[in-house]
């Protein structure tokens, strides 16, 4: 199925121009002497001239990927900046770092890259001739994407340079020294708020961005300094939660944005453009941007595999956790059937619920093989057929970037934080995406959740690994237990969580047993794949991944540290580096 052709030139062009622009840098862009008619003094003349420089900020987003790689946003690994998490498994075994890397190319050198080309758009923007309007809406948009890109490099740095100025090379202030991470992320939230003022409300429908991204940004970066302030520096975060939450009704409250009723269109869409519950997406066009999403999934290539820890986080559709549901709903993992009857119904939308496929014994008649049993099939669309589908940077299904669905759980987790949750609100939000996805509706009593009348006890809440790093209330768990499984294919966004919860023992092997056992296949078939006395698949039967507490930060690439050393300037190493 390809794609309509109302599709307007714009949208071809913006694919078009992302594809071919994606390498170039600013300064090869703009500061040095081209061999065409622009330079840095001559390209500001007109509003497309501005349009058209914006779209390679959009490449920031990997989505699904280009052509042949897989996207940042999924299923995504490149060098030392490293994406494990508990839910998926990879096919090559990821040990967290030991030692500091030299260089990150695919977060620190291109997020600066993007910052210099923002700063450079505030500063030539107000001399283009266009209506004041438009050009505070360029102005929003380079905002945004500026703080956006500081919060992503918070997120994984920590404390880092930081400039709003465009600077040339050999300017002394190129290597300022390292800001303080919540001074950052305080400018940060103050500019995501200035660009969500700035731009319009509505440009180029999802495929751009707007108001309400700026919107959905600040949610996440609130969210995310409110939770990071309260358990990683036992702080009162209360302030940004309660911005996260003005933030998130912003969006909550206009009526344009609506869930779909199918969760799983979110994700094996040919079209998300105009989609009601879609914020921002990427798109793909057929023969001008691909990805290999699904053929990844569709071809007897090793998968990764979803994880036990992650298969048993599925409630049953009573709303209850499988420990607590009781016989008649929960019957077992020891045969395929069994395992997804009575369950969450995002389960056996993610991954085959009919058959497992592993080493020894493959899946269908594509021979699928993933590394703990359970085969991906959240990315295929039946009307998706062919080369089209089976070739490696052919696929051209859309991804979602920011979505409805985020937002009220962001919305939902901001008032259990605050301890101010109602009923109210969980109808206006956590509720609305349960009841989308086929299982029963919480409600709350402040603290501890119920589901039919039954206060929910899971004793995951209260085992000995979540006493590692202290125990949360029950309304917390399963607010978290729904980002879980809501997002259970967004790696980043659920190492991201991970991460600002100070949950990271969940991703390490010794600590948490089940994340590195897939699905329960009893004796397997040959001697390829490995079971646990239980028979359950062990994914790395002789490997062990250990977390410490400077995985919370990546390491400040080592090679700009003596950059900086260089011209009189230290640039402090993260500790444990």
């Amino acid at each position: 199925m390809k794609k309509s052709n109302i599709k307007s030139k714009f949208l071809l062009f913006f694919a078009a121009t992302i594809a071919s622009m994606s390498a170039v840098s600013c300064s090869d862009y703009l500061t040095d002497d081209p061999a065409d008619k622009f330079t840095n003094d001559n390209f500001w003349q007109s509003e497309d001239n501005v349009k058209t420089f914006s779209w390679v900020n959009y490449d920031t987003f990997y989505g699904y990927g280009n052509g042949t790689t897989i996207g940042l946003s999924f299923f995504y690994y490149h060098g030392s900046d490293y994406r494990v998490d508990d839910n998926l498994a990879a096919f090559t075994f990821y040990q967290m770092p030991i030692t500091a890397a030299t260089t990150m190319q695919y977060s620190w050198n291109e997020y600066y890259t993007l910052i210099r080309r923002c700063n450079l758009m505030l500063e030539k923007v107000p001399t283009v001739s266009m209506s004041q309007e438009r050009k505070n809406h360029y102005l929003g948009v380079a905002k945004f994407f500026r703080a956006y890109t500081y919060f992503r490099l918070v997120q994984k740095f920590g404390n880092v340079p930081y400039t709003d100025k465009f600077l040339s090379q050999a300017d002394a202030e190129v290597y300022a020294p390292a800001m303080p991470r919540a001074e950052i992320m305080d400018k940060v939230i103050a500019e995501l708020q200035e660009a969500a003022d700035l731009m319009l409300a509505s440009d180029d429908k999802n495929v751009t961005v707007n108001k309400y991204t700026a919107y959905a940004a600040l949610s996440n970066a609130c969210l995310y300094e409110g939770t990071y302030r309260k358990y990683h520096l036992n702080q009162d975060g209360s302030a940004y939660l309660n911005k996260a939450k003005t933030a998130s009704l912003a969006i909550m409250n206009n009526p344009s944005y609506k869930l779909n009723s199918d969760w799983k269109s979110l994700y094996n869409s040919v079209e998300l453009l105009g989609n009601t519950e879609v914020i921002l997406a990427k798109r793909y066009l057929t023969n001008v941007l691909m990805h290999s999403l699904q053929n990844y999934t569709n071809t007897s290539t090793i998968q990764y595999g979803l994880t036990k820890w992650a298969a048993d986080s599925y409630v049953t559709t009573n709303g209850l956790p499988i420990q607590q549901a009781g016989n008649t709903q929960y019957l077992g993992d020891n045969t395929v059937t069994n395992t997804f009857t009575n369950r969450d119904p995002r389960f056996g939308k993610t991954v085959n619920p009919a058959n497992y496929g592993y080493k020894g014994k493959p899946f269908g008649t594509a021979a699928l093989v993933s590394m703990s049993g359970y085969i991906f099939e959240l990315y295929n669309n039946p009307a998706t057929t062919g080369p089209d589908v089976t070739t490696g940077g052919r696929n051209y299904t859309d991804a979602p970037l920011f979505t409805l669905s985020e937002v009220y759980l962001n919305y939902a987790e901001a008032c259990a934080e605050l301890g101010s949750a109602t009923n109210a609100d969980l109808d206006l939000s956590i509720n609305k995406v349960r009841i989308r996805a086929g299982i029963a509706p919480l409600t709350t009593d402040g603290t501890n959740a119920s589901a039919g009348g039954i206060q929910i006890n899971d004793p995951r809440r209260t085992s000995s690994l979540e006493q590692l790093t202290g125990t949360v209330n029950p309304l917390i768990w399963e607010v978290r237990r729904e980002r879980q499984i809501e997002f259970m294919s967004w790696t980043t966004l659920r190492q991201a969580d991970i991460y600002r919860w100070k949950k990271g023992d969940y991703l390490d092997t010794s600590k948490n047993i089940d994340v590195n056992l897939g699905a329960r296949i009893g004796t397997p078939v040959g001697s390829q794949t490995v079971v646990d006395a239980n028979g359950y698949v062990k994914i790395y039967p002789a490997s062990t991944r250990n977390f410490e507490p400077k995985h919370y930060l990546l390491n400040i690439p080592t090679n700009d540290i003596d950059l900086y050393k260089a011209q009189g300037v230290e640039l402090k190493q993260n500790p444990g580096w």
